[in-house]
């Protein structure tokens, strides 16, 4: 049985609905007061403090006292995001873990342990397949519908999206491409001078950060060719931001973005970090689609030139035919429900280590 106590919550509690074997293994206990906490330590509970949380040193103070002073393992729960930031740490002297979906982060100089799970793979098969129960697009359905030119979904105003944009308006590609710029937390300085764009037919927006994002109109997949994916991580987000805590080379992040188009048997071509497309293809097998994209973009360290080799290709014509099994491989592999449970129960088991 796998005991956690959790601060703050955790996104562990949306992976655990991924089997059945994991609801009935694994219990996770939200705290609630101090002394509620200390109860369930003393039981051998495993405490998990939200990494995502921008001032846990104030809001977690009391929980975050009392392991220090008892020098009580703990799992800082840093899923949600590619960066680690100061805040992550939330200055526990005790030893620590760190979960991450940077799956490059093999170890961090402020965390006794990292242990990496791609969080946005399981959290999206787990949508799709058992909240939202959608149909995935197949081939065929592709091939008895009309397209032109690509899609590309733009939630957050990010650096490398603000380029794409320039890019694509500069290159008078807005009218044929189904393109969203959505600003979400952007200020109205950077709103002037990029205009959000909207869908006609986008899907409703609840603002809970995981709905809107991972739901999709199937006529964006069907009447395009392919999927322009400008990831959340492009440069090398586990370094950036306002406080980082820990320099690194690469990340290795995927979330929604990507997987969307592989459920739906659409080609894709990503706005990523260093090395991202070689990295579907070790860590998770997917295939690339050498017969449409020029690929050798990716190993580019230099962002805006990496960005050039992708955006030069959005013109591109498909043969869905040319690349049928390569959709219809990568498109079984996300829905292989063998492949998640493992991940997951890998994941427990490195858990266990760090306390053995």
């Amino acid at each position: 049985m796998y005991n956690f106590i959790a601060v703050g919550g955790t996104s562990l509690n949306r992976l655990i609905k991924l089997d059945k074997i994991f609801l009935n293994s694994c219990s996770i206990v939200d705290a609630t007061s101090l002394d509620q906490f200390k109860e369930y330590i003393d039981k051998g509970f495993r405490p998990i403090i939200n990494g995502l949380n921008n001032n846990p040193t104030k809001e977690f103070r009391e929980y975050i006292e009392y392991v220090n002073d008892n020098n009580i393992h703990v799992i800082i729960d840093g899923l949600y995001e590619a960066n680690v930031m100061k805040f992550h740490h939330c200055h526990i002297t005790s030893p620590t873990t760190l979960l991450t979906s940077n799956l490059n982060m093999k170890q961090h100089d402020y965390f006794d342990n990292v242990i990496t799970v791609p969080y946005f793979v399981l959290q999206t098969y787990i949508l799709y397949t058992q909240e939202f129960k959608v149909n995935p697009i197949g081939v065929q359905e592709h091939l008895n519908h009309t397209k032109k030119s690509f899609l590309c979904l733009n939630g957050v105003n990010r650096q490398s999206r603000r380029y794409v944009y320039n890019y694509v308006k500069e290159n008078n590609l807005l009218s044929d491409a189904i393109f969203s710029f959505i600003n979400r937390g952007a200020g109205e300085n950077i709103i002037s001078e990029y205009p959000t764009l909207l869908l006609e037919n986008d899907v409703p927006n609840n603002d809970d950060g995981v709905t809107w994002d991972n739901t999709f109109n199937r006529n964006w997949f069907l009447n395009t060719y392919f999927n322009l994916v400008t990831e959340s991580s492009a440069m090398n987000d586990a370094s950036s931001g306002t406080m980082p805590l820990h320099n690194f080379e690469n990340t290795f992040f995927t979330t929604e973005k990507t997987l969307k188009p592989i459920f739906n048997c659409h080609p894709f071509i990503c706005i990523a970090d260093k090395n991202y497309h070689a990295n579907l293809k070790e860590v998770f097998d997917i295939e690339m689609y050498d017969e449409i994209f020029d690929y050798s973009f990716d190993s580019i360290g230099e962002h805006e030139q990496r960005y050039d080799g992708v955006l030069s290709q959005l013109t591109n014509d498909v043969d869905y035919m040319s690349i049928k099994e390569k959709l219809e491989h990568n498109q079984q592999l996300f829905l292989d429900h063998t492949r998640h449970k493992d991940i997951l129960i890998n994941m427990l088991k490195q858990i266990d280590n760090t306390y053995n």
